[in-house]
């Protein structure tokens, strides 16, 4: 066989985040050897996680931790139960009571905690969606949960602290039908089981490749694109790996292994088509120090005391770094600095050993032997309460933080993009793409031949002014915006955005155009990009009008003005504007002028020096999020840089 099977059952009995034990175990049977590097792998897996959550942004790739988590956790769970199930010494019943006593009491803990502190640290909105995502935790349905409800907007907001757990239910719910696919294939030889799994495996990654092009927040959350992961570590558990002899080439395959897994961890972006293909190289990594690393240079390193030590609470750390991070965040902005970093990081590992010590080792102890249904039992009515527990949080989140009228004014903003009025406002779904909604529509691209046609081109810092745009008198709306997608002739982005983006540069008659409005969340740069996409418009004999940067903050901006009236701060939200952002407006003005188009500065209506405004005169927001205009904010914006930049000309 290619890879030993010979590994502790105390550390194939978590998570795909969970930790082992020190000791090796036995399960009324010989004892199993501990392989001290895979404690140390699972420190490779969760370090990227907890930088980059801390604010170690060069690490963009750590998420790729959560893929050789999973395919840790195939390896050791299979090689468990093929071993018992070979023995027959196996149980559904006893599978599940480990996995019971391994995840629940950790997990029920730290969702205790994080409710407790979402009651007095989250405003309603917030705490709504805390509650539900808490109920969808209990039931291992929040990989579900996180995917119906996240979009763009939701992508870059800190304020969910169990958005984690999504890992967790794709694990799980792989396990509730896992054990029973293993049990009713025991006559099959090893070899006819790895061909089994290996036939999901790429029936998984088709399908993972498929949604990661078409729907790919569904890829990155649901099962079905995860399974091959799991799988990979299934067939390495099996033996369906080459057998290498050669010591010398087993090591060098290790060390190319690791540097692998370092490089996705540096150069993968979260823009990157996600788990396929992108996922593959770090878990065929982490496949491969399975397969040959319990030996040589690897296995020293990965099994070195520190690497083993934090693997020994890597579940914990896992489960508790997101909630300390986003609470964190929720109170003093999205951008850390490097003391704050180490702070955090420091926090984490420190609550993952308590939780460790106090309560995974305990726990494990006193109830992972026996039998009896009581732990299942238990278990259920547990998870039954926190559910109710969550939803009941959610109904009355607006009686356990009670706000007054004009901070509940502004607090009601808080996820408005996703509401009916808020798709509105964005035209979403139809003339704005979203990476997880529907394609665009063709008719967005229909030019009048009776009124002066107008186009807006963006992202969503274009279409927050699409409702605005159509309140304009006499005039056809064409609308071409995309999640993330700046409106560049030669731009970077999604097929979603890409797609948009030519088929209306391909296909427009810009001669038909009075003005194109050119409006993004512009990065700096891109500029030469935007120039030359102004100089091809203008050749075509259209008016250009690009609109600047949008005022963004370090926070969402209805939460930093309830805390402000709160707090009696009207200077709050200054600490939280981001300079980098006015620096770029000033930047853009002069070369985009240069090429005889038309510069309307949106931080220019909202500012006078650094004094900023942060609401109409009634008490609405002007963003609803960091940076994104409310329809009264745009309505707002839009008439100031009208009244100077008229995109309709007199006849």
């Amino acid at each position: 066989m290619g890879a030993s099977v010979q590994v502790s059952e105390s550390i194939a009995t978590g998570s795909a985040a969970h930790a082992g034990t020190r000791t090796s175990a036995s399960q009324g049977g010989r004892a199993l050897r501990y392989r001290p590097d895979i404690d140390g792998l699972r420190a490779l897996a969760i370090l990227p996680i907890l930088l980059l959550h801390c604010g170690v942004t060069k690490l963009r790739g750590g998420f790729v931790g959560v893929d050789i988590f999973f395919v840790i956790s195939g390896f050791l769970i299979t090689a468990i139960m093929v071993r018992d199930i070979a023995e027959e010494r196996f149980s559904i019943a006893r599978f599940y009571r480990h996995r019971i006593v391994r995840i629940l009491p950790a997990l029920l803990v730290m969702m205790t905690v994080t409710l407790a502190l979402g009651c007095v640290l989250l405003l309603p909105n917030q705490l709504r969606d805390l509650g539900r995502s808490a109920a969808a935790t209990s039931v291992f349905g929040s990989n579900v949960y996180f995917y119906l409800t996240s979009d763009y907007f939701a992508a870059a907001s800190d304020a969910k602290p169990l958005v984690h757990t999504w890992s967790l239910a794709v694990e799980e719910q792989f396990y509730l039908l896992y054990p029973v696919l293993l049990w009713s294939l025991r006559g099959l030889s090893r070899q006819r089981l790895a061909q089994v799994i290996a036939g999901l495996a790429v029936v998984s990654f088709a399908i993972g490749g498929w949604l990661a092009t078409t729907y790919p927040s569904a890829a990155f959350f649901l099962l079905p694109a995860r399974i091959w992961e799991l799988s990979l570590g299934a067939l390495v558990a099996l033996g369906a790996v080459p057998t290498i002899a050669n010591r010398s080439i087993r090591a060098a395959l290790c060390v190319l292994a690791i540097a692998v897994i370092a490089a996705s961890c540096i150069a993968i972006s979260s823009g990157w088509p996600f788990p396929v293909p992108f996922a593959l190289p770090p878990a065929v990594a982490a496949a491969v120090l399975l397969a040959y690393g319990s030996e040589g240079p690897t296995a020293r390193l990965l099994g070195a005391w520190p690497l083993r030590a934090i693997g020994l609470i890597s579940y914990s750390a896992y489960l508790w770094h997101r909630p300390i991070i986003a609470f964190y965040q929720i109170r003093h902005g999205s951008t850390l600095a490097p003391v704050e970093t180490v702070g955090l990081l420091c926090a984490s590992l420190g609550a993952a050993w308590l939780s460790f010590a106090l309560v995974e080792r305990p726990a494990s102890r006193r109830w992972r032997s026996g039998s009896g249904p009581v732990p299942h039992a238990v278990a259920v009515v547990l998870l039954a309460a926190m559910a109710i527990a969550g939803l009941t949080i959610a109904a009355k989140a607006d009686h356990i933080r009670p706000l007054s009228p004009r901070q509940a004014l502004a607090a009601s903003y808080l996820g408005w993009d996703s509401t009916d009025a808020g798709k509105r406002q964005f035209s979403t779904d139809r003339c704005f793409v979203l990476p997880t909604g529907r394609r665009f529509s063709p008719d967005c691209l229909r030019l009048s031949v009776t009124k002066p046609n107008i186009a807006l081109f963006g992202d969503s810092h274009g279409a927050h002014f699409s409702q605005a745009l159509h309140t304009l008198p006499g005039a056809n709306i064409v609308q071409v915006t995309a999640a993330g997608c700046r409106p560049l002739l030669h731009g970077k982005g999604l097929p979603t955005c890409r797609t948009t983006m030519d088929a209306a540069f391909g296909t427009l008659d810009f001669k038909r155009i009075e003005t194109v409005v050119l409006s993004a969340r512009w990065l700096d740069f891109e500029q030469p990009a935007l120039l030359d996409t102004i100089r091809w418009l203008r050749a075509r004999g259209t008016r250009v009008l690009v609109i600047g940067p949008s005022v963004e903050y370090d926070a969402d901006l209805p939460a930093l003005i309830v805390r402000s009236d709160a707090d009696g701060d009207p200077t709050l939200a200054d600490g939280f504007r981001l300079m980098d952002r006015i620096a770029l407006d000033r930047a853009m003005a002069g070369p985009v002028r240069a090429t005889g188009a038309d510069y309307a500065s949106v931080i220019d209506t909202e500012c006078s020096g650094r004094a900023c405004r942060l609401t109409t005169a009634d008490g609405t927001p002007l963003h609803f999020d960091h940076s994104h205009f409310t329809p009264a904010g745009a309505q707002a914006a839009l008439a100031a840089i009208l009244a100077r930049h008229p995109v309709i000309r007199l006849r």
